[in-house]
């Protein structure tokens, strides 16, 4: 055979063995496994997933607002009208975050005696939020003031006698969602 010849028969060749091992790939299931990767678990305070709640009580100074599930995504006041598209969107993260976002800092009772907590701001709270799933125990948390380098909020679970240190983030989500419904 000369080298033309063989330069021919040798991409057609190529070409049946990249198949093949593809065929190969295929057939087995073998795919890339990515061992780098760590796979994700949720850390919050939240113990059902997030599109298990169906109703959320936010308050702040007196003021209570009761809203509901309305279908993918969609939330209403309990009175029936809908709310706006931003605060459905401020309640979903809000809910998520508090789901998969774990405390930077859990500080135990035995830690907490002694210790003057009303600098914490958990006795007049920014938010409360209270989350209710189909049928089970609903879950109340009080939002306080930052703490001092202003990066973390102190949260406080109802029934619960630890203070539990958050990304501020998750706090400013659930009142985003309290500014944003408009008064009845």
């Amino acid at each position: 055979m000369s080298a033309a010849s063989l330069r021919r028969l040798a991409m057609p060749l190529l070409a049946v063995v990249a198949l093949a091992y593809l065929v190969a790939m295929v057939v087995t299931g073998a795919q890339p496994v990515q061992r780098q990767l760590v796979k994700f678990e949720a850390k919050g305070v939240l113990p059902i997933e997030p599109e298990a709640v169906q109703r959320v009580t936010l308050g702040h100074d007196g003021r209570q607002v009761g809203l509901v599930r309305r279908g993918e995504g969609g939330w209403g006041l309990e009175a029936g009208s809908a709310v706006d598209g931003a605060v459905a969107t401020h309640l979903e993260t809000a809910i998520k975050m508090l789901h998969r976002s774990g405390p930077v800092r859990e500080i135990t009772a035995e830690e907490l005696s002694g210790v003057d907590t009303r600098p914490f701001g958990l006795e007049e709270p920014v938010v409360v939020a209270t989350l209710a799933g189909a049928g089970g125990r609903p879950l109340t948390v009080r939002f306080g003031a930052l703490n001092p380098e202003g990066f973390l909020q102190y949260m406080r679970i109802d029934g619960d006698p630890k203070v539990y240190l958050m990304s501020r983030f998750i706090g400013a989500e659930w009142a985003a969602a309290l500014q944003g419904v408009k008064p009845q």
